[in-house]
């Protein structure tokens, strides 16, 4: 598992109040072939590249050992990576050149000047949320999951460095490190928007004409 641990200064906040202390940062990708593609969690049946994960523990109890096996001990904010014919993400620059350095099990490189806010999208509003459980052992089922809307952009050299540089135990480039979408089991899935970024519904289009007629209105009054 390719992760970064984090300050325990660095905190998330939840609509209903509850502060999240950050543990620690990883990635999941496919990569195995062209066709393969590695996020945790898809979107309308959309499997993105890959998928980073900013694992928290919840403030109330004093550590993440702790908080790992209580019911409400968890909290991960997750975004999806997707991958196309942009320019290179300037802000994962410094992680992304760093991957020669840990390329083998057990090896471990200092990171500075890192700004996780900057590499995460730059819409962080807009989200998906549903209690689930963590996606690596022990999957333990205390876990407030929040999916951002918006996707974090890589280039096509980007995705593919993230995809190729880790070896396994056996040399092996390591491929297909995620789990595959899990059956929803009655749970229910949120968000906290009316629809997709970006994306506009008849009912704001009808909002848009409403007002571009008032506006007329106004101008021949």
């Amino acid at each position: 598992l390719l992760s970064l641990h984090l300050p325990p200064t660095m905190r998330m906040t939840a609509a209903d109040g509850t502060e999240y202390v950050a543990k620690q940062m990883h990635f999941h990708w496919g990569g195995e072939s062209s066709e393969i593609s590695g996020s945790e969690h898809t979107i309308d049946g959309i499997r993105y590249v890959a998928e980073v994960h900013i694992v928290h523990y919840n403030s109330k109890y004093k550590s993440y050992d702790i908080a790992q096996s209580a019911p409400d001990g968890l909290a991960v904010l997750a975004a999806l990576i997707k991958v196309e014919d942009y320019g290179e993400n300037t802000y994962y620059s410094t992680f992304i050149s760093q991957l020669n350095n840990i390329r083998y099990p057990g090896q471990s490189t200092v990171l500075s000047d890192l700004d996780i806010r900057d590499m995460l999208p730059e819409n962080v509003h807009h989200y998906y949320s549903y209690k689930g459980s963590l996606t690596t052992p022990p999957c333990t089922e205390n876990v407030y999951w929040f999916v951002l809307a918006s996707p974090i952009m890589f280039s096509r050299a980007q995705g593919w460095k993230l995809e190729n540089s880790i070896l396994d135990h056996q040399n092996k480039t390591l491929h297909n490190i995620y789990r595959m979408t899990q059956p929803l089991n009655n749970r229910v899935v949120e968000t906290n928007f009316m629809n997709l970024p970006n994306e506009r519904s008849e009912f704001q289009l009808y909002l848009t004409k409403l007002d571009n007629k008032l506006e007329n209105l106004k101008s021949l009054l």
